[in-house]
């Protein structure tokens, strides 16, 4: 989902059509279908009270937050507001690193560092999956299995980063409403906080070789 920010960063989608989902929408548990105008991404299904809470309309934005919770947004109020986030090299890179190197660039600060290229090309392999996923693996645990899916295991993303040597970090991502949960989000939001870890293990790393020379 591409990435907005103002004062505070969102993902957002532009709304081209709301259709009723399969389920009666006038009855509890009913949903509607959020269909975004960029035909790369799949309708959004959202209960029934999250449509008469947020009354969405075909032309303005479905918006998810950092923490998970979701709204809707006229596109005036949206867009007078927030502007897309060019990511540049990498479209998971965080744009605020981004910005820092090419400030960094800018002031002509040559000496050796740790940049966001060096973080990706560090990254051997990256894996994904949830709380859910693991306890379905494992023969320990009492959660019965039928509920994984939806429980509160199912809201818990891992994002596994191997580093070319072998070594492993992790970074996690919790969505405390079931309703506002996008696997795609989490993974993101997941690889964001495994990469928050890369940085001080390369920055040590680097230190160590300087300190040798």
């Amino acid at each position: 989902m591409p990435k907005y920010k103002c004062h505070k960063q969102v993902w957002a989608l532009k709304i081209r059509e709301v259709a009723q989902g399969v389920a009666p929408a006038e009855h509890t548990g009913g949903s509607w279908l959020l269909v975004p105008e960029n035909d790369r991404y799949a309708a959004i299904e959202v209960a029934h009270d999250w449509y008469a809470r947020h009354k969405p309309e075909a032309g303005g934005y479905y918006v998810v937050y950092n923490d998970g919770y979701s709204s809707y947004s006229p596109a005036e109020a949206f867009e007078s507001g927030y502007h897309p986030v060019d990511v540049g090299c990498s479209s998971f890179v965080g744009s605020s690193d981004q910005s820092i190197e090419q400030e960094i660039q800018a002031k002509g600060l040559t000496a050796p560092r740790i940049t966001p290229v060096d973080i990706e090309a560090n990254i051997a392999s990256e894996h994904y999956f949830t709380a859910a996923d693991g306890a379905r693996m494992s023969s320990h645990g009492n959660h019965p299995i039928h509920n994984l899916n939806t429980g509160s295991l199912g809201l818990l993303t891992f994002c596994v980063l191997v580093l070319r040597n072998g070594f492993t970090v992790t970074g996690e991502s919790a969505c405390a409403s079931p309703e506002n949960f996008d696997a795609e989000i989490g993974r993101k939001i997941a690889r964001e906080n495994a990469i928050d870890k890369v940085w001080p293990l390369m920055g040590y790393a680097l230190k160590e070789r300087l300190s040798g020379e």
